[in-house]
């Protein structure tokens, strides 16, 4: 009886991904080097998590679109999502998800979904909400995490691992813990590129001189003296990043709401 129900909440929340292979609504490609995925299925997971109520794990799932866990959870009313997880959570252990009261003494434990403004100071956070009710937008894929490190008024300051300090509402929902990593992904042989959408890529001294800057020649051709890319701008020898501004953008806030 509970793998048909797990199987009917499955084909509710699952539908097609659209592989387009870089081509534009005329068909022509735009975006060299991509090609059509195979078929696959994108599950459509809950990143909100306002229902106010407990629910516990009754199953693992594998989304070949993600690199975190995802779980389908049964909560107390009957309903049932599917949510990222967090690192050493197991089946059958139960999850809050809500909003908490002022006085409220609920301890918020690893998994556990609950506005900024209600996580202990200096807790690792993932899943976590720029803009209230609009959804998790930072810190979803498998491994990620931010640290909460302080509060002004009613925003929140997090650190991510990039060094950066942001600033956002103490309204919007995060989950405690870091998101679970499923596994590690190896390209063992070129099939597997290929079934993950990408093309053989093509040296520009092999092209013709209208595809490439570098193409053209009888036979092999001089090494340029500036090497540059399809779009004739230098791409090698070139700083990729000013390292005294990002200094300063580790001192900074950046405010996104």
């Amino acid at each position: 009886m509970l793998n048909f129900l797990y199987k009917k909440a499955l084909k509710l929340i699952t539908k097609g991904k659209v592989s387009k292979g870089g081509r534009n609504f005329l068909g022509r490609v735009c975006v060299s080097g991509r090609s059509f995925l195979k078929r696959r299925l994108f599950i459509n997971v809950n990143f909100i998590r306002r229902l106010n109520i407990l629910g516990f794990l009754c199953k693992y799932i594998y989304d070949v679109n993600r690199t975190s866990k995802v779980g389908l959870l049964m909560f107390t009313n009957g309903l049932m999502s599917c949510v990222i997880l967090s690192d050493k959570i197991r089946l059958g252990d139960v999850l809050y998800s809500g909003v908490l009261s002022a006085n409220s003494k609920f301890k918020v434990c690893n998994g556990d979904a609950v506005p900024l403004k209600s996580m202990p100071l200096f807790s690792v956070l993932h899943n976590v909400e720029l803009k209230p009710e609009k959804g998790a937008q930072i810190m979803r894929a498998g491994g990620s995490s931010c640290i909460f490190i302080g509060k002004v008024k009613d925003k929140a300051i997090l650190k991510l691992n990039s060094g950066w300090e942001v600033k956002v509402s103490g309204d919007g929902m995060s989950t405690l813990g870091v998101a679970a990593l499923y596994s590690n992904k190896y390209i063992l042989k070129a099939g597997k590129c290929r079934a993950l959408g990408f093309r053989p890529k093509v040296r520009g001294v092999a092209k013709n001189p209208c595809d490439h800057a570098h193409g053209g020649g009888n036979g092999k051709r001089s090494k340029p003296t500036v090497p540059v890319n399809a779009r004739v701008t230098m791409f090698k020898w070139k700083h990729t990043n000013n390292t005294q501004k990002d200094r300063l953008k580790r001192r900074m806030f950046k405010h996104i709401i």
